[in-house]
């Protein structure tokens, strides 16, 4: 007996609160009344008029050195990224430049060196010199 009186309550307590939920999205929320929207056409008269005026105003030494501050930090980080990449870039070509001295020290190496070239591509000759 217990539990269907609590399914009951649960199921009234269910019926009640999708009565309320209905009974405020029925209201319609965006109506204002006239004093509210005369309340609100003033404020937002009062804010452009504000804004105007500050506006017209020559802008304060705060503000000023903020702007000052803002574009010259902005100068300061496209120097620091171009220069950053122009560090890549040199320094990619100094070890591709490492790279290809390394290779023509080898290239010489071999042109130099009394074995005939045939000798020194056969698949077996570092085989032989090991042993």
């Amino acid at each position: 007996m217990k539990p269907s009186q609590d399914s009951a309550n649960h199921a009234g307590a269910n019926d009640k609160l999708k009565h309320s939920v209905t009974t405020i999205l029925d209201q319609p929320g965006n109506q204002l009344s006239a004093p509210q929207q005369q309340r609100l056409r003033q404020a937002r008269e009062l804010a452009l008029a504000r804004f105007d005026l500050r506006a017209s105003e020559t802008p304060r030494l705060r503000e000023q050195l903020s702007l000052w501050l803002q574009r010259h930090t902005q100068g300061l980080r496209r120097s620091l990224l171009a220069l950053s990449f122009a560090v890549m870039a040199g320094t990619g070509l100094w070890l591709m430049e490492g790279l290809l001295v390394e290779e023509e020290a080898v290239d010489a190496a071999i042109l130099a060196h009394e074995l005939p070239l045939e000798m020194l591509m056969e698949p077996h000759f570092s085989g032989s010199l090991h042993d």
